[in-house]
């Protein structure tokens, strides 16, 4: 049992705008819905909470979903970086598909490091150009053929990743908040099995432990993994 140290990630919304053939929950079994209001204010609460402990450097926007299609994604990028300090590390990913020169120019302020996926290469493209021209372009995400993982075994694909890695989410006392509020282990966990809390919760209180999916993840959460019947 590890404690919570860090909210590393926050899902804007669970919904995407593409259907790729490695998603690695392409029929998602919990709803396709935008993080309220009330979770995301909670959620950044607990991300100024940890800065203020010293434990939370970093905050990424990302989930299943695509970031930029929350109806208030600007508003909440801006808050976010309010919650994570001047001094802290806000990172997005996104797929480029909505990212225009206005959009680019609009999160600019805010300094967040954007990540480009090239899902689709010809969106992509012009997605660099904006982010670029607004100055903050962090790079393309290609990991599917460089650093490719097959998400704990949620897709067939082939890993060429190291298969001693130490995992940083577990092992780290770091959690994802999901779009409906629940807080889950890691970033691997689409279809929301690691749930164990959610963000109305005293996160001070909550451990996180290896669950389901460390059992099939090319990452090493260094304690024993409970067995099935042992995790029931």
């Amino acid at each position: 049992m590890f404690a919570i140290k860090e909210v590393h990630q926050i899902e804007m919304t669970s919904r995407c705008n593409l259907r790729c053939r490695y998603c690695p929950s392409p029929h998602l079994a919990r709803p396709k819905m935008d993080i309220s209001d009330i979770d995301y204010t909670r959620a950044l609460q607990w991300v100024a909470h940890y800065r203020r402990l010293g434990t939370q450097g970093e905050l990424n926007l990302a989930g299943i979903g695509e970031s930029t299609l929350h109806p208030e994604f600007v508003r909440n990028v801006y808050l976010a970086r309010e919650a994570v300090g001047e001094s802290g590390v806000l990172v997005l990913a996104t797929n480029g598909l909505l990212m225009t020169d206005e959009l680019a120019r609009a999160i600019a302020p805010a300094r967040v490091a954007t990540f480009v996926s090239l899902h689709r290469p010809e969106k992509a493209g012009p997605a660099v150009e904006a982010l670029r021209r607004a100055g903050i372009f962090a790079g393309v995400s290609n990991d599917p053929s460089v650093a490719a993982t097959n998400w704990a075994g949620q897709v067939k694909w082939h890993i060429s990743v190291p298969q001693t890695r130490a995992c940083h989410w577990v092992r780290g006392g770091k959690l994802i908040v999901l779009a409906d509020g629940r807080v889950s282990r890691c970033a691997f966990d689409a279809s929301g099995i690691g749930v164990f809390g959610n963000v109305a919760d005293d996160l001070s209180k909550l451990k996180t432990s290896p669950y389901e999916l460390c059992r099939t993840c090319d990452q090493d959460v260094g304690v024993p993994i409970p067995s099935k019947e042992q995790a029931a």
